[in-house]
């Protein structure tokens, strides 16, 4: 199931002027493309590795996960994409983000991945990322339980959020 998301999942990208994102985005959520794909899945059998994602791992991501005494939940995740981020810091102090390397390069990619064309840098595009700031609550109503949790290590971390 994770290999057939992470597979939907790469062909994403800013979706500003590329039609096929949205299509993509679209087709990931409809009821229908779920039915299809959960054909695919086979608990006696393995698919393939998918595609790497260009993206590299480490100890770089933070997060604040908080609920409220009123049931308010907030969830923020942050990266620098590598312990130091860009390498620059402002002058008051702050450590900026890598997120260049949230893109595709191509002959570039990291791990050896496939450079996906909707997530290739350009001007005034945003890259794709795998921040997952995910909020649990019923389905109807406002009581009962509430979950609020993150992970990071870039495409890893569906699969430690799904397993929570």
């Amino acid at each position: 199931t994770l290999k057939i998301a992470l597979s939907l999942a790469s062909n994403l990208g800013d979706p500003s002027g590329d039609v096929s994102v949205t299509h993509t985005a679209e087709g990931m959520v409809s009821k229908s493309e779920a039915s299809s794909l959960r054909q695919l899945i086979n608990d006696s059998q393995s698919f393939p590795s998918m595609p790497q994602s260009p993206l590299e791992s480490g100890a770089a991501a933070s997060q604040v996960l908080v609920m409220g005494p009123d049931d308010f939940i907030v969830a923020v995740v942050s990266s620098l994409n590598r312990p130091f981020g860009s390498g620059i810091v402002t002058p008051s102090g702050i450590l900026l983000n890598s997120q260049m390397l949230d893109f595709s390069w191509q002959n570039k990619t990291m791990n050896h991945s496939i450079s996906r064309l909707q997530n290739l840098a350009q001007a005034g595009k945003r890259p794709r990322s795998f921040l997952l700031p995910t909020i649990v609550r019923p389905s109807q109503g406002m009581c009962g339980t509430y979950l609020c949790l993150g992970a990071n290590h870039g495409d890893r971390a569906l699969s430690s959020i799904v397993q929570v």
